[in-house]
Formats: C-alpha cells, structure tokens, sequence
C-alpha cells in the first residue's frame, strides 16, 4: 500500500486541498462580482457616481490632491476617459483643477467641500454596508481573510 502523501507536498505538486480549491473558486466569484460592478458604470444615469469616479475620488483623498495621470492609474481608465470624468465632476462641483504650486506645467485635482462630503456620505455607506454583510463573520475569521486576499494580490501582480 502506497503511503499517504504529506499534505504540503500535495500543495507544492499542484494538487490542491478542498480548501485551497475553495478559495479559489471564492476569489474566482469576487473578480466576477468586481466586474459586474464595474460593467454597471455603463448604465449609471447622468449626475450619478460611477465606481471609477469613487476610486478617483478616494484617490484624491488619499493625498490631498492629484494629476490627471494619477487619477487614470487609480480608476484604471484613459487619460482620455479621465479627462472627460473630470470636465463633469468639476461641472458638478465635485472637484477644481488647479495649477501645480511646484511645477506650473502642471495641472492637480482637488476635491471641493461639496465633493468631500459626498464621498464622506459614499465611504460611510459602503462602511455601514460591509460591517452589516460581514456582522456575524469572528475578527479572526476576518484577519484570515485579509491574509488569504493580500496573498491573492500579490500572487496577481506576479502574474
């Protein structure tokens, strides 16, 4: 009779534990949800937030201010694309272009007050949401998955 196989080795070799295959198939289903998401951008009415002017948004949070070109890595669009999204945010107050105090060249986004709140109300509203989705899920379980997402990552940036 032929001797069981240690489970790391079965890793290394390629076969996967049911856990593992689990995994893969959650992170399989959370990309396919992220791009269903993302598809509905297309069909958000005028005025409305879409998720790419959200990631901009929190972008130019994140440090206070921000290029166009920042803005297209950050909300993974053309600079093209980025240009016409900032003409509305601007037009709907949401955002000012400003030259660059360091380089005139240069032209930075920055929220405005309007636009700082609404992104408050928006952060606050997918807080809420995922702390309801998430109520009955232990801390544990939670650091977990934390751990098993920022290992999909950068197993994704290695790709």
């Amino acid at each position: 009779m032929k001797a069981p196989v240690p489970a790391e080795t079965a890793r290394v070799a390629g076969d996967a534990s049911p856990a593992t295959e689990a995994v893969r198939l959650a992170f399989v289903e959370l990309m396919g949800a992220e791009r269903r998401l993302r598809a509905r951008d297309q069909k958000c009415a005028k005025g409305e937030l879409t998720q790419s002017h959200i990631r901009a948004l929190f972008a130019i949070d994140k440090s206070g201010e921000a290029t166009a070109g920042d803005l297209a890595k950050a909300a993974e669009l053309s600079p093209a694309s980025v240009s016409a999204m900032l003409d509305h945010l601007e037009r709907d107050g949401i955002v000012e272009r400003h030259r660059s105090e360091h380089d005139r060249r240069v032209v930075v986004v920055r929220l405005t007050d309007s636009g700082r709140t609404l992104l408050e109300e928006k952060r606050a509203l997918w807080r809420r949401r995922g702390a309801e989705a998430l109520a009955d899920v232990s801390d544990h379980d939670l650091l977990a998955a934390a751990d098993v997402m920022h290992r999909m990552a950068r197993l994704l940036d290695e790709l």
